[in-house]
């Protein structure tokens, strides 16, 4: 009759070949998607008033400097003068935002840490499981 630590072994060994690598990819193509696909960086804007109109103004980090026109309504309860900090894309710098840009492939992230983890878990009961 068949006990359960025989029984365990093949699951442990199919857990640990399903999701360590899938785990793994999901992590090396979030990395890859955050350093290259959808990188932000951040600056310090500053508003301004001129014979243009109203809006933000800011350097990348090229020293090139970006204007953002704004009506006067979407920053009425702002001075000019005043500072902001506003993400922008590095080869576009006018893709821009003044919230806080949500990480690219986030669930994707989530999703891959699980899976390592529980492949790393499966992994190491693999080993540990035939010593009892």
């Amino acid at each position: 009759m068949p006990t359960v630590f025989d029984m365990a072994g093949p699951i442990l060994e199919v857990l640990t070949w399903m999701c360590l690598p899938v785990g793994l990819g999901l992590l090396f193509y979030t990395g890859f998607l955050r350093r290259f696909v959808h990188p932000w960086d951040v600056a310090e804007a500053v508003v301004y008033s001129d014979t243009t109109g109203v809006g933000f103004r800011w350097m990348d980090r090229r020293h090139q400097v970006h204007n953002a026109p704004m009506s006067p309504h979407d920053i009425r309860d702002m001075a000019v003068g005043d500072t902001l900090p506003i993400y922008y894309h590095p080869k576009r710098p006018t893709q821009w935002q003044t919230t806080v840009p949500e990480e690219a492939g986030r669930t994707a992230s989530v999703l891959g840490r699980v899976l390592t983890a529980i492949g790393s878990v499966a992994l190491l009961a693999g080993f540990v499981l035939p010593m009892f």
